[in-house]
């Protein structure tokens, strides 16, 4: 019997083989009856790995170009296809800071404030690549050989662009509103709040307009009554806001500093109701 001194070579080499060949069966049969074992606890060996070694803040969003994987297709109709649905993926992130937006006004403490307004930071940032990285695909395609039409439409998408990426500064300009009204101890009553997220409602709608528009199949389009409707009511309400405002200045007990931030994310809501009607016009024919 091998002992553990015994040399190997005074085996036989029928016993050799036979001892190697144990060896791989004993190796395989552990490595499948571990797998097998192990396969049911995937989920919590996840959690366990994720709570030693946690994402950092801020790298949970991480963007990358969809649709755009390289240089411009072999014609320019091909080409403006693809940027297009890149758009349309843009404008769809550009969707999703309505509901920061709702938790930063919302915000008692910097605390309450601060992760909310650190991932506006990121999406303007966000916002700030895509245009680029759209505008520099738009800008190799516009070298090659292409049509009035092709032409028109990268004129088009360079401005929706262009008003994608004023969403995404005004998303992080309402966070640095925030974080210096609650700098001044300023914070919004209930109904403030309820005010603001119905100004934001209005926006999730003119935001679906915009969606919609931008989605559609036609090249150019000959209505956008749906996002003219939309920003119609954004602007009726914040009139309505501002005046009721004014009201309040003359009544005891109404703090005129915490209505002046309140008023000024109010104006900022609305201005991004004019970058998104501004891309519904974009999309209009003989836009230019």
């Amino acid at each position: 019997l091998f002992d553990g001194t015994t040399a190997v070579g005074s085996f036989s080499p029928d016993q050799q083989n036979s001892m190697l060949y144990g060896i791989c069966i004993l190796h395989t049969v552990f490595n499948l009856s571990t797998t097998l074992i192990l396969v049911w606890f995937i989920p919590q060996l996840v959690k366990a790995v994720n709570k030693i070694i946690p994402t950092p803040k801020g790298e949970e969003e991480v963007y990358r170009l969809k649709f755009i994987q390289g240089g411009p297709l072999s014609t320019a109709e091909l080409s403006l296809d693809e940027a297009k649905q890149e758009i349309i993926h843009f404008a769809e992130i550009c969707c999703r800071e309505v509901g920061f937006i709702r938790s930063a006004v919302s915000a008692k403490t910097q605390s309450d404030l601060e992760s909310v307004n650190e991932k506006l930071v990121k999406y303007e940032s966000i916002t700030d690549k895509i245009e680029y990285e759209i505008a520099s695909y738009l800008t190799e395609v516009s070298k090659g050989d292409i049509s009035a039409v092709s032409a028109l439409r990268i004129k088009s998408m360079y401005r929706v662009i262009g008003e994608l990426e004023s969403i995404g500064d005004s998303g992080e300009a309402i966070g640095r509103m925030m974080k210096r009204a609650l700098d001044h101890g300023k914070t919004f009553d209930d109904e403030m709040i309820k005010r603001l997220d119905r100004m934001l409602d209005l926006l999730d709608v003119a935001f679906k307009a915009m969606t919609d528009n931008l989605s559609s199949p036609a090249l150019f389009l000959k209505d956008i009554s749906n996002a003219e409707d939309a920003e119609y009511n954004i602007n009726e309400y914040r009139n309505s806001l501002r005046e009721e405002h004014i009201v309040n200045i003359e009544k005891e007990g109404y703090n005129y500093q915490t209505g002046v931030f309140y008023i000024d994310i109010v104006q900022e809501l609305e201005k991004m109701g004019d970058f998104i009607i501004n891309i519904s016009q974009s999309l209009l024919e003989k836009n230019d």
